[in-house]
């Protein structure tokens, strides 16, 4: 674990939390088209620096700075300062409470130090191959659980399961068709010719990026449906279940499957945990690191 890293995440944190976890997660992705691009055009450093040193590292990693963002708009309730404590997308620099941002500062290390201490030991392929995760996914759920424990409020806010009626039916649409463009465009380019290592390697962080840039859509008041666990679970499937089994069209179906049931997940985590003003457990964290354990799990690369 490198130190400086730790101290650099206190401040990433610290910004997150004073501009709002929904902004900080938008840079996210911003930085994540970025580096995929330069990735996928055989610029390695630039793309090293810009997916693990900012997208996924101490400045823009969901792990510290939606984390951040999260714990420190739960505590602003908390102390009176809102009366929504799971509003992510509020900037919280304008309340001038300092005690807030330094939360975020906080939990952001918090984030850092489960990802780097237990995650990077347990799930990033240390014990098997078929033992990974979404390191960011699964730190950006706990730590918000931990949070919900800290700063009062139930675990379980909702009596349901999964929408209902047409809400439900709309998941499943979008489940479906945001997964046969995620897998289509991959199969289809292997299929023209294009490089399985250059496209294959970066292609899951570039269609994360995109989905996380269009929550600027979300930020700014319209119905955006948050995808961003739907695309990425795509991708992975497409990618490594190809990688396996050398048939596009398995991988297309594989893909579609995945995204599914990742959508489906996201449903259910937003009815059971996520559907009052405590504080912000995260759907898409959630279907994130459950389904890349189970993508891991069946097509290890």
């Amino acid at each position: 674990m490198e130190i400086l890293s730790l101290i650099a995440a206190f401040g990433g944190d610290i910004f997150a939390a004073s501009i709002g976890a929904l902004p900080a997660f938008i840079m996210t992705g911003v930085f994540s088209v970025v580096g995929a691009v330069a990735g996928m055009c055989g610029a390695g450093d630039a793309s090293n620096i810009l997916v693990n040193y900012l997208a996924f590292g101490p400045f823009f990693g969901p792990h510290v700075s939606f984390a951040a963002g999260v714990a420190a708009s739960a505590f602003a309730k908390k102390k009176g300062v809102t009366e929504n404590g799971a509003d992510i997308a509020t900037a919280l620099s304008g309340f001038n409470e300092p005690s807030v941002l330094l939360v975020g500062g906080i939990f952001g290390m918090i984030g850092f130090l489960f990802k780097e201490l237990v995650i990077a030991n347990l799930f990033a392929g240390t014990i098997s191959n078929r033992l990974i995760t979404d390191a960011p996914g699964i730190t950006v759920f706990f730590s918000a659980v931990l949070v919900r424990l800290i700063f009062g409020g139930k675990l379980r806010t909702g009596s349901e399961v999964f929408s209902k009626g047409k809400a439900l039916a709309t998941t499943l649409v979008i489940g479906v068709g945001y997964s046969l463009v995620v897998g289509g465009v991959y199969t289809g380019a292997i299929h023209a010719g294009a490089p399985v290592e250059a496209f294959g390697g970066s292609y899951h962080v570039l269609i994360f990026g995109l989905a996380a840039v269009g929550l600027f859509f979300a930020e700014m008041g319209q119905p955006f449906f948050g995808c961003h666990h739907i695309v990425i679970i795509a991708a992975e499937a497409a990618v490594q279940s190809y990688a396996t089994t050398g048939n596009l069209y398995l991988a297309l179906l594989i893909s579609v499957i995945f995204g599914v049931i990742s959508a489906l997940l996201a449903d259910f985590e937003g009815h059971f945990f996520n559907s009052g003003t405590d504080s912000h457990i995260d759907p898409p964290a959630f279907a994130i690191f459950i389904m890349t354990f189970v993508v891991n799990a069946c097509f290890p690369v």
